[in-house]
């Protein structure tokens, strides 16, 4: 019997002072809670020597939910040494205007994590046939 191979995602996201920064965290743990295969990792872990970068280093696919156009997520996802397979940024993905504060709009903020678990599971649909074809390859 055939196992289906194990494919893991670490996500990445801003979790900074204005409203999508909030929305983008709020929208990382949604992903990791409804995803058994996408979870968070601690974002300052990625750089290399630090023992929790496993995680990344793990992954086969690295998800960044940046807060803004700035791409602070990006950017330290980057200088770590990795490249995202999948990048969202709800100001320029959704047209979300940057607000300093904490509040954002919750059922904005839900339709956005919607579209974002569509993309992760396509993200992972992909990910899985290409390990299959190695797999088959390799038999």
């Amino acid at each position: 019997m055939k196992t289906q191979p194990q494919i893991k995602i670490s996500i990445a996201n801003c979790s900074g002072r204005s409203n999508i920064g909030q929305m983008s965290a709020e929208i990382a743990k949604k992903l990791d809670k409804t995803l058994p295969y996408a979870n968070i990792n601690c974002l300052p872990a990625i750089f290399p020597g630090l023992k929790p970068a496993g995680k990344f280093k793990e992954a086969d696919a690295i998800v960044v939910i940046d807060g803004c156009t700035e791409s602070c997520v990006l950017e330290t996802v980057k200088l770590g040494g990795f490249e995202p397979a999948l990048r969202i940024a709800p100001d320029e993905d959704y047209g979300i205007e940057k607000i300093p504060g904490l509040d954002y709009d919750e059922e904005t903020m839900n339709k956005i994590a919607d579209d974002v678990i569509k993309k992760v599971k396509e993200l992972y649909e992909q990910l899985l046939k290409e390990k299959e074809e190695l797999d088959e390859i390799f038999e």
